[in-house]
């Protein structure tokens, strides 16, 4: 997870911005266009504004397969646009299988595209998540895996606390078991959702040298408030993912599409570190 951690040291920001691309709140201007092609040209607008303010971007690969081949051209030429830039990429992809499919998925995403790190459904245990684990090191580009434990949505109460133990908390025994040190985190981290800061707190107890990655910052209803209890004891081990408020920011302003991202991106970081959070 280096890459990530050096990163958000250099920006002095704990902020990921997520590429979740919906043709129908794209910009007027954009909406004339193919869809492949305003798709890039947001994105790649994007991309050019946060990089001041952010320490990574994180792609949500549904959003491009949706377009077929091109957009899957486009999922990579973004990965290297944020290369470029100096951003990590984290592909959010959640594969959840096991075997030579999960050992191909992790070639695709971690060798192909190029991505720093991935999201991954742990479901199917230790095999759904090792050969992603074992392809990052194998690429030794300070990447890693970041593993569903507690996620933003409302019905995942409904599945992840409601055993005993609660699954979260078997989830986190994997990620502990399976994380090889790399740096100043272990390569295996846990995506924890802004949403939960109870849940949040106890997972923090469990995996206290984790690194997180935490959605739902914003528009999901997560705020710094909720954000303080996921941190390690050096109020540190949280990068922070924040996708629509950023992406749509132009919505709720009179500025264009770009300046409105920039200005979103910038309040967030600036949230974050009067909040104390740093890596």
């Amino acid at each position: 997870m280096q890459a990530l951690v050096d990163a958000a040291r250099r920006k002095e920001s704990v902020l990921v911005a997520g590429l979740d691309p919906i043709p129908s709140r794209f910009p007027e201007e954009l909406r004339a266009l193919p869809e492949a092609e305003a798709t890039l040209k947001f994105c790649l607008d994007i991309l050019e504004a946060v990089e001041p303010y952010v320490a990574a971007v994180k792609l949500q690969a549904a959003f491009f397969e949706r377009l077929g081949p091109a957009g899957m051209g486009i999922y990579a030429d973004l990965i290297g646009a944020a290369r470029d830039l100096g951003l990590p990429a984290i592909a959010d992809v959640k594969r959840g299988d096991i075997g030579p499919v999960a050992a191909a998925y992790a070639e695709a995403h971690l060798g192909l595209y190029g991505a720093t790190s991935v999201t991954v459904n742990p479901y199917m245990g230790e095999d759904a998540v090792l050969p992603f684990l074992e392809e990052a090191r194998r690429r030794s580009q300070g990447g890693g895996v970041f593993v569903l434990v507690a996620t933003s949505n409302p019905s995942s109460r409904e599945v992840q606390e409601t055993t005993d133990p609660p699954l979260f908390e078997i989830i986190t025994k994997l990620v502990a078991g399976l994380g090889r040190q790399s740096g100043d985190y272990p390569d295996a981290g846990a995506v924890v959702g802004a949403t939960r800061p109870e849940i949040g707190g106890r997972i923090r107890e469990l995996l206290p040298e984790a690194l997180f990655l935490s959605p739902g910052y914003g528009a999901q209803g997560g705020a710094v408030s909720t954000i303080r209890p996921l941190l390690d004891r050096r109020d540190g081990g949280v990068l922070v993912n924040s996708s629509r408020t950023i992406l749509y920011a132009y919505e709720r302003s009179a500025a264009g599409y770009k300046e409105a991202a920039r200005e979103a991106a910038r309040e967030a970081r600036e949230e974050l570190r009067l909040a104390g959070a740093r890596l």
